[in-house]
This record gives structure tokens, C-alpha cells and sequence, in this order.
């Protein structure tokens, strides 16, 4: 968990001030839905091994996860990496976003397919049949806490999570078609090998929830988990051009 000793002598003046947005992200479609919705933000990459916290989060809990799970185990994963590090860093006006998407078909969770051949065959199985895509969502507030904060309060960092999920009705495609879909590589690198905002959003039929789900990012999950840390998501947005 990611802790503070102590806040800075400042503390009250670092709480009051506009906080930083920092996304623990490499996701370009992630990155653009922010861009897109007028926010002002900066990328730090988590790098963490997500197999690996799969795998701890398992042994820890005696059992495997559901997808919806494995999603906001990532997402947390990778917000409390790069808040360790603003941390060790000294920074103390940061909120940290980490977020992961994890697509199930049938029971089984699908992340990235990484090869041409894992996509090929799971498109094909999935032509013409629907999924859910969880994203789980993960908020780590790095702002010092108030100085009529309860001690045992104080030493911890605040957090919130959201887990938004999304079903996703394929259409039927022919193997030409998917062939011609993987090879544009588009898949390999994204959850359930498909994408809404690309090359995919020709196969698929219908969205059945929140839209930016499938993407990577719904704001409106940030807006709410910022209202609930007390920050109006209106104080990250970028100044009106012009």
C-alpha cells in the first residue's frame, strides 16, 4: 500500500492547489479520450509485470480471479507503481490514474494476444457472438492530507476505484476478413484483440453500456471518482482556445 510518514509543512496550501493528473498509461486510446475531452493531464508508464501481480493477487487470495477482478487488480497495480514513485520523488500534488481493460468471451478472460496467430484465432471465435469489456479503474491521491485530519487517517493516501464494463456484439466476419484485420497488427496490442476507435470498429455491430468502456477510459468514471476525492473534474480541463 502506498503510505506517508508525515505531510510537508505546506500541506494545506498543496490540498487547495489544482492537482496534477498523471496517467499510469501507455494506451494511445486512452491518452486521446483525455486529449478528446478537454483534460490536462501527463503520462508516467507503470511497467509493471501483470502476470506477475496476477499471479501474486492469486496466491495471496487462494483462488483465481473473474476478468472484472483481474481488471481493477491491474488498474491498481499500475496506479500504485507510479504513485510509489511521485512519492519517492517528493511530489505532493499528483492523482494518479491507472486503468486496464480485460475482455471475457465466454468465461474466459482475454488480454492481449501479442501474436498474429492467438488473434487470428480468437476473432474467429468470436465472429458473430458478443463479450463484455471491463475496465477497471484506479485513483491515487498523492495530496498531502489536511491538517485536522485524524492521525491514523493521515498516514494513509486516499484512493478511489471504478469498474465500468461494456457488451460488445461482433458481426460476423470471413476469413479474408480476418486476415486483413490481423494483419494491420491493430489487435496483437490491445484487450480482446479488437478495438472500438480503429480499424475494428468495422466488425463491430453494437455496444450494449458505456461506450468509452470498451475504449479504455470512460470519463464519466473519472469525473465520479474525483467528485468522491472532492476535485470537480472542471479544474483539470485545459483552457478554452482562442
Amino acid at each position: 500500500m502506498v503510505g506517508m510518514t508525515s505531510a510537508p509543512p505546506d500541506a494545506s496550501a498543496a490540498k487547495a492547489r489544482t492537482p496534477r493528473l498523471v496517467l499510469a498509461s501507455a494506451s494511445p486510446a486512452r491518452k486521446k479520450l483525455l486529449e478528446d475531452s478537454g483534460i490536462v493531464f501527463e503520462v508516467r508508464v507503470s511497467h509493471i509485470d501483470e502476470d506477475a501481480v496476477l499471479a501474486r493477487a492469486t496466491k495471496t487470495d487462494g483462488g483465481q480471479h473473474t476478468p472484472a477482478q483481474a481488471a481493477q487488480l491491474l488498474a491498481q497495480a499500475k496506479a500504485r507503481a507510479v504513485a510509489h514513485e511521485l512519492e519517492d520523488e517528493g511530489v505532493v500534488d499528483a492523482l494518479v490514474l491507472g486503468c486496464d481493460s480485460v475482455f471475457e468471451f465466454e468465461g474466459t478472460a482475454y488480454g492481449k494476444p501479442y501474436t498474429p496467430q492467438k488473434a487470428r484465432e480468437r476473432i474467429t471465435a468470436m465472429s458473430g457472438k458478443m463479450g463484455t469489456l471491463h475496465t477497471g479503474h484506479y485513483l491515487v491521491d498523492l495530496r498531502p492530507a489536511p491538517e485536522d485530519a485524524d492521525p491514523c487517517e493521515a498516514c494513509m493516501i486516499p484512493h478511489e476505484s471504478e469498474l465500468r464494463s461494456a457488451r460488445v456484439h461482433f458481426a460476423q466476419m470471413s476469413e479474408q476478413e480476418i486476415e486483413d484485420y490481423v494483419a494491420t497488427g491493430e489487435p496483437l496490442q490491445v484487450a480482446g484483440s479488437f478495438t472500438l476507435d480503429g480499424y475494428g470498429a468495422a466488425f463491430i455491430r453494437g455496444v450494449y453500456g458505456e461506450p468509452h468502456a470498451v475504449i479504455g477510459l470512460p470519463v464519466n468514471a473519472l469525473k465520479d471518482m474525483l467528485s468522491r476525492l472532492g476535485v470537480p473534474l472542471s479544474t483539470l480541463w485545459a483552457e478554452p482556445a482562442g
